[in-house]
């Protein structure tokens, strides 16, 4: 019985749309199966790459979540008071590539818009508290005879 490529791609479509065959897949056999195979394949490689992305979504959204949680942050604080963790940090927090990238960071940071704007509004609404402490600070310079 020869099978036709009309045949072939009707039979695709039946299974794409979750439809029985129009006849037994004994009888489609190998064109059948090479041509499902390959469109499974290609359908197969993009979900991949889809779960990929929609797993480190999700993943980021869970930590999120997971890390606002009571018993969470009070198990990380007390992790992070431990002596050899401040220790640690502290030394890795020393190292000169870190503090270039984190010197990096804030520059950009610094230079968005909506950063400049609320930074502008807070130094506007405290702007006595803020002169009140260069004075303190001029005058500590001053008798240490700094410039």
């Amino acid at each position: 019985m020869q099978i036709t490529q009309q045949q072939i791609k009707e039979n695709l479509k039946r299974v794409e749309e979750g439809k029985p065959l129009s006849m037994p897949l004994s009888v489609l056999n190998g064109k059948f199966k090479e041509e499902y195979r390959k469109k499974v394949g290609e359908f197969e490689k993009l979900d991949k790459e889809e779960m990929k992305k929609r797993k480190k979504e999700y993943m980021k959204k869970y930590m999120k979540e997971y890390n606002q949680k009571p018993e969470v942050k009070k198990r990380m604080k007390e992790y992070q008071q431990k002596p050899e963790v401040k220790k640690r940090m502290k030394e890795y927090q020393q190292k000169p590539e870190v503090k270039k990238r984190k010197k990096e960071y804030h520059k950009k940071y610094y230079q968005k818009p909506e950063v400049k704007k609320r930074k502008r509004e807070y130094n506007q609404k405290n702007k006595e508290k803020i002169n009140a402490r260069r004075r303190e600070l001029y005058a500590l310079k001053k008798q240490r005879g700094e410039k």
